[in-house]
């Protein structure tokens, strides 16, 4: 999602936070060793059917597809060494994490030549130093979705997630860090915030939100927003995008003026995997330019690979809230790895869920 600049000065230029899945589980336990195989668990909404069905045709190799709604689903899942996925799709600060807990294998760059087609921005980031454990997939934005036909004034911060009016009609990510992001951010806050007392403040803000969600979901919300049943809707840009395009004058997305979160999801091969060779096939596949640019033009999610831009649909590629411009970016923020506040925050957020 962006040009941007991190808030910590790196030069914010990234990614990510996806199409066409087959389970929502998170649930393949066992993977056969068959070369003619590829498991992919990566978000839903993420990667369309006609890409899986293309590779298939080409290579032979059967995919199946699992999804999860956050990052710390895919990290529980890993560290449980019950599954063996081939390849999954976590976002920068995971990436970091999964590395350092030996969970992911390297990449070998001879295996995937299409590294060539990616904006140099999206490479070698300070997560992963020479992309030696991971491809760049997708970037984008978290912000929100809202029914302009039932909220008529035009939206621009993140207040109204907040505000009492909507009682009853904001849905939220069922995602811990993103929503102490939103917090933070209203707050005034940099989203990887690691001042303890500052991390209540914004706990105490999402308790007092609770109230007012009707409720918490991070694979549906485009949906939701789309049936009526919220107005407000906290989601990754690309959903919110696509219903904005496919039901025009109807829905916008927000990118708040006090800035949000901007990520880059990367392929990444799980230490475990059965089959890394299918997986390094797989990411050189979907780095070849009308691949990646049905990727995006599917997803509505913002692409890594340059060489793709002259394939993607002028109306995606020229889309604020697909491809935002600089200055909606400057307040924008990549999560980092917050060490022991992780845990702070984990337990805040059972207490916030289960009051």
């Amino acid at each position: 999602m962006k040009f941007f600049a991190i808030r910590s000065a790196l030069a914010i230029g990234l990614l990510i936070a996806p199409l066409a899945c087959k389970r929502e589980d998170g649930g393949a336990a066992t993977r056969s060793n068959n070369p003619k195989t590829l498991s992919i668990y990566i978000w839903s909404e993420y990667l369309p059917q006609g890409v899986i069905d293309k590779f298939t045709a080409k290579t032979g190799i059967k995919v199946t597809v699992d999804t999860y709604e956050n990052n710390e689903v895919l990290l529980s899942k890993l560290q449980s060494g019950v599954a063996r996925y081939d390849l999954c799709v976590p976002s920068d600060y995971m990436v970091k994490t999964l590395i350092n807990q030996k969970l992911i294998q390297a990449v070998d760059p001879a295996k995937v030549p299409n590294l060539k087609n990616i904006e140099a921005r999206f490479l070698n980031r300070p997560f992963d130093p020479g992309n030696k454990y991971s491809v760049p997939y997708l970037w984008g934005t978290t912000g929100y979705g809202y029914n302009t036909q039932q909220i008529k004034e035009k939206l621009d911060s993140w207040a109204p997630m907040f505000d009492p009016k909507y009682s009853g009609k904001i849905l939220m990510l069922n995602d811990a860090p993103e929503c102490f992001a939103a917090a933070l951010k209203s707050m005034g806050k940099s989203l990887n915030e690691k001042d303890s007392a500052v991390l209540r403040q914004a706990a105490d803000k999402l308790k007092a939100q609770k109230k007012l969600v009707k409720t918490y979901n991070s694979e549906d919300y485009d949906n939701i927003l789309a049936s009526g049943d919220v107005w407000l809707a906290h989601a990754y840009n690309g959903q919110i995008a696509k219903l904005a395009r496919r039901e025009k004058g109807k829905f916008a997305y927000v990118l708040p003026k006090e800035g949000a979160t901007v990520s880059m999801d990367g392929m990444c091969i799980p230490a475990k995997a059965r089959n890394a060779t299918a997986a390094m096939e797989f990411m050189n596949f979907v780095h070849e330019p009308e691949i990646a640019a049905e990727i995006v033009n599917g997803t509505n999610y913002a692409g890594t690979n340059e060489a793709a831009k002259k394939y993607i649909n002028p109306e995606i590629l020229n889309d604020p809230a697909v491809y935002p411009p600089p200055e909606l970016l400057k307040n924008c923020e990549f999560m980092e790895d917050r060490g022991e506040m992780t845990q702070l925050i984990d337990r805040l957020w059972t207490e916030i869920k289960a009051q």
